[in-house]
C-alpha cells in the first residue's frame, strides 16, 4: 500500500510543531496490543474505516454512522469509564483504558474521519492541549480520506473561559467557540481578537440543536465528541448522538456514581472487543444509537 506522506513540520508554527512532536512521540513509543473482537454485527449502511495497520490492532474495520441527512452533523460520544461505570475523574487516564484505547481509539479511529473535535469547557480548561491524530499510520489514514491534518476544534461554554494556551493561540487551527450572547464581555473581547476563531452564539442557552445546524453550514459534517459529562448528556437528550464509543477498564477508579448516563441508553450493539497483554480486562462497545427519538432542546455546562 502507497503510504501517503505526513505534513512537513516546518510548516508548523513553534508551538503546534513542539506539542505535535512531544505527542507524535507518545503515540509511536506506546505498546498498542491488539483487540480482540467479540461481537461485531454491522448495519449495511454503516461505514468501514481503517488501513493495514489499524485492522490488524482493532481486529478489523472501524464503523461510522452515515451522514444523517437532517442537516446535522452525524456525531459520536467517546468515553472511558472504570469497572463500576464511573467516568468522572479529573485525569481520564486515571480510569484505566490503557494504550490502545488513548492511541488507537480516543486519539486515533474514532476521530481519524471526524471534521470537528467537541469537547465542553471542562475538559479544554487547560488549553494547552489540541484534539486530533498523532500516530503516524492514524495521521496517513486521515490524509487518505482527504481531511485537513487536524480536526476543526469545537469548545462549547456558557460561562465563559479563559483564552490562555496553544488551542486559542494558534491561528494555524480552526477552531470554535459555542456559545450564548450573554458570555462574559471580556471573552468576547478576546475572541474578537483572534480572527481565526469562529463564535456561534445561541439565542437560548437550550438551543444545542441550532448550534449543530449552524455547524452543518459550515461544512462540518461529522464531529467526535470527547467529553465532558454533562455536555455528553445533553447531547444525548437533545437526540445529537449516533454512536457511543466506550471502553470500560477492570481498574476501580474514578468518582464514584458518575455514570456516562443515568439510564440504559438502548441503541444497537455494532462490535464488542477485549483487550489482550497489559490491556485484558479491557472492552470496548461501540453502540449505534436510535435516531428515530425526537429531538428536544438542551443547555450546554
Amino acid at each position: 500500500m502507497t503510504k501517503t506522506p505526513i505534513p512537513n513540520p516546518q510548516s508548523l508554527t513553534p508551538g503546534l510543531k513542539a506539542f505535535a512532536r512531544r505527542k507524535t512521540a507518545e503515540a509511536v513509543a506506546a505498546d498498542i496490543f491488539p483487540f480482540v473482537t467479540e461481537r461485531e454485527e454491522p448495519a449495511p449502511e454503516l461505514i468501514a474505516v481503517g488501513n493495514d495497520w489499524t485492522r490488524r490492532l482493532f481486529d478489523g474495520p472501524f464503523y461510522l454512522s452515515p451522514p444523517r441527512g437532517d442537516g446535522l452533523p452525524s456525531t459520536s460520544l467517546v468515553f472511558v469509564q472504570s469497572r463500576e461505570g464511573n467516568t468522572g475523574a479529573t485525569n481520564p487516564s486515571t480510569l484505566g483504558g490503557g494504550e490502545a484505547d488513548e492511541h488507537l481509539i480516543y486519539e486515533g479511529l474514532s476521530r481519524v474521519a471526524a471534521d470537528a473535535v467537541l469537547s465542553g469547557a471542562e475538559t479544554s480548561r487547560a488549553g494547552n492541549l489540541v484534539f486530533s491524530t498523532w500516530h503516524p499510520e492514524l495521521v496517513r489514514l486521515r490524509a487518505s480520506l482527504g481531511l485537513p491534518r487536524h480536526p476543526v476544534q469545537i469548545i462549547a461554554t456558557l460561562r465563559g473561559l479563559s483564552l490562555n494556551g496553544l488551542l486559542f493561540n494558534e491561528p494555524s487551527l480552526r477552531v470554535i467557540v459555542v456559545t450564548v450572547a450573554s458570555c462574559p464581555g471580556l471573552m468576547m473581547t478576546a475572541l474578537a481578537d483572534r480572527p481565526w476563531i469562529t463564535t456561534i452564539a445561541m439565542p437560548e442557552a437550550t438551543d444545542l440543536v441550532f448550534a449543530f445546524r449552524r455547524l452543518h453550514e459550515l461544512g462540518i459534517t461529522r464531529i467526535s465528541c470527547v467529553g465532558g459529562r454533562t455536555l455528553a448528556r445533553q447531547l444525548i437528550d437533545a437526540g445529537l448522538i449516533d454512536d457511543l464509543y466506550l471502553t470500560t477498564s477492570p481498574k476501580s477508579a474514578g468518582e464514584p456514581n458518575t455514570p456516562l448516563y443515568p439510564a440504559p441508553l438502548g441503541g444497537r450493539e455494532i462490535v464488542r472487543k477485549r483487550g489482550t497483554e497489559s490491556d485484558i480486562g479491557v472492552t470496548f462497545e461501540h453502540l449505534w444509537l436510535d435516531r428515530s427519538r425526537p429531538i428536544c432542546s438542551s443547555a450546554l455546562p
